[in-house]
């Protein structure tokens, strides 16, 4: 007799799609279901490419078809176990962000806001401090957010750093994003010495700080923001530790840009993260043995 199963956890990934280069939901969708947990995607805009490196892309803003979408998947019943948020196609698409929380995330929801906006102390194209000010209030209704240091600095006002990170600038980070309202705060791209680069994650209720590092790699490897932090949401969601949670999403984002290094892939079309599944697996299913 075939044993029984419990249900998966399904999480709501509401990011945008560029159809090159991967990034956001072409990272999310394999590696939440990598995982073990269900994805199911409301897209906030299509774009031909991301917009690093890439020029001429198109984009198509699909906030009209967003907050329908939500309100279909309600009708049918899906509850979700995890709600994670990302790219923005505009300020404004907050609000509808918002109704969509409304709808869908209960009592039991994991909400994970990734605020991208910015990287190497610079906005992303088309973005600026509108997009920033629209984060802030997203943030109130976040469990989890996952910036990088830039995003932490403009969302906390502070001055960007770019390099060795000391203990007070972060918690001077940790310090100003926690009054924002998240549980848990996770600054992602720190650099506490030359040659280290890595994630540290506070948890707000206990004061607990956990941090992962490795080496670094010169130069900007597209979409690992996207794959640490859909890795951290699914693992939150299935009930991993944060620690264990924090080191598995580090292990997978440093194991791709390593096979993208020896194969050599140009950055502007991501980072290999398929060949480093199968390990990432296996990791996944010792924390949940």
């Amino acid at each position: 007799m075939t044993p029984s199963l419990p249900p998966l956890k399904r999480i709501a990934a509401i990011h945008d799609l560029s159809g090159l280069g991967k990034c956001s939901l072409t990272v999310a969708l394999p590696v939440i279901s990598a995982t073990g947990v269900e994805c199911a995607c409301i897209p906030t805009a299509v774009l031909s490419t991301h917009t690093g490196e890439f020029t001429g892309w198109t984009l198509r803003d699909l906030t009209d078809d967003m907050l329908p979408i939500a309100h279909h998947w309600k009708r049918t019943g899906a509850t979700f176990a995890g709600v994670y948020s990302g790219y923005l196609a505009s300020p404004e698409q907050a609000e509808t962000l918002e109704r969509i929380f409304a709808l869908l995330v209960g009592p039991e929801t994991l909400t994970v806001v990734d605020p991208v906006m910015a990287d190497n102390g610079s906005y992303y194209s088309n973005l600026d401090d509108r997009m920033c000010s629209a984060f802030r209030r997203l943030i109130a209704h976040a469990d989890v957010v996952t910036p990088n240091v830039t995003e932490a600095a403009l969302l906390a006002g502070l001055a960007y750093e770019p390099e060795k990170h000391s203990s007070a600038y972060l918690q001077a980070l940790f310090d100003a994003l926690r009054v924002l309202g998240p549980r848990i705060v996770t600054i992602t791209g720190v650099r506490p010495e030359t040659g280290v680069i890595g994630n540290v994650a506070f948890d707000c209720r206990t004061g607990e700080a956990f941090s992962c590092m490795r080496p670094a790699h010169s130069g900007v490897f597209y979409g690992t923001g996207d794959l640490f932090a859909a890795s951290l949401a699914a693992l939150l969601v299935r009930g991993a530790p944060l620690q264990k949670a924090l080191e598995t999403a580090t292990l997978l984002t440093d194991d791709s840009i390593c096979r993208s290094l020896c194969h050599d892939t140009p950055r502007r079309f991501g980072v290999d993260f398929e060949g480093a599944l199968p390990q990432y697996i296996r990791r996944v299913e010792e924390i949940f043995a």
